[in-house]
């Protein structure tokens, strides 16, 4: 075992020590930054300590400090750049998605790259354009799943996922008692290997004042709204998911390319 990988030694007296918390080490680390940032200890502009100050601060490892502003620097709070220290970008999380598309793969990269957080399911009769979305014919039973969506690590939301499926197990992965449990495990974990087509659509919105309170915005706030349609390799519909990311925080890029290029022109 290497020293980065080594547990944290105890905290030295007469350091100042760290909150008490349940968290992770370097979570609580984290925190405690972040608040110091917000009160403006470390300008925008300026350095960070080292990872070396931060050990010595703390009494963590090399490894706790350097996840500890891993996660800063995915807040958008601080940059890293080998050999230049670490510098304070912002006072306030800057959260920002920004997803690369050029296959299926890179599509169903967001479920594994995002935690999904299920706040409530519902049990509903499909109106005719949930039935158009699930093709099924209106007045069937379906099932809801209404959550937020955060990029890892951090704590502020940056998207509304509402998932839809006709309520009936076939299709789901098995050993579940209900649709609910079996369609949250898909979407957390077994999604990437069972899709062989996504359908997808974009729609700009306004954020009602129920959306814009979910995701800590301002009502009225535009957003991005994203239908896709999951399908299995045999053509048969999976779920649908309903996502909403305000526009400032979430950018979606595709690349296409012809097949017909000519080249040496």
């Amino acid at each position: 075992m290497n020293d980065s990988q080594r547990p944290d030694p105890p905290a030295a007296p007469g350091r100042r020590g760290l909150r008490s918390s349940r968290k992770p080490r370097y979570l609580q680390v984290a925190d405690e930054l972040r608040d110091e940032l917000r009160r403006g200890d470390h300008p925008v502009g300026g350095m960070l300590p080292t990872e070396a100050q931060l050990c010595e601060r703390f009494g963590i490892s090399r490894y706790t400090a350097r996840e500890a502003l891993r996660t800063l620097e995915e807040m958008g709070l601080i940059a890293r750049r080998r050999g230049s220290g670490t510098k304070v970008r912002s006072a306030e999380p800057q959260v920002r998605y920004n997803q690369y598309v050029r296959s299926i793969d890179d599509l169903l990269q967001y479920t594994q790259a995002t935690r999904f957080q299920l706040r409530h399911s519902d049990r509903l009769v499909a109106d005719a354009t949930l039935a158009g979305w699930l093709d099924v014919r209106a007045g069937t039973e379906c099932v809801l799943l209404h959550g937020i969506r955060y990029q890892r690590r951090m704590l502020k939301p940056f998207c509304i996922t509402d998932v839809y499926r006709r309520a009936s197990m076939q299709g789901l992965p098995p050993g579940f008692a209900r649709v609910e449990d079996a369609m949250r495990a898909l979407i957390e974990g077994e999604l990437f290997a069972r899709v062989g087509l996504v359908e997808q659509s974009l729609s700009a919105v306004a954020l009602d004042a129920e959306q814009a309170d979910q995701l800590e915005v301002e009502p009225g706030t535009p957003a991005l709204r994203t239908l896709r349609r999951y399908f299995d390799p045999k053509s048969r519909i999976l779920l649908v998911a309903m996502t909403l990311h305000p526009g400032d925080v979430f950018s979606y890029v595709t690349r296409y390319e012809r097949s017909d290029v000519m080249r040496g022109v």
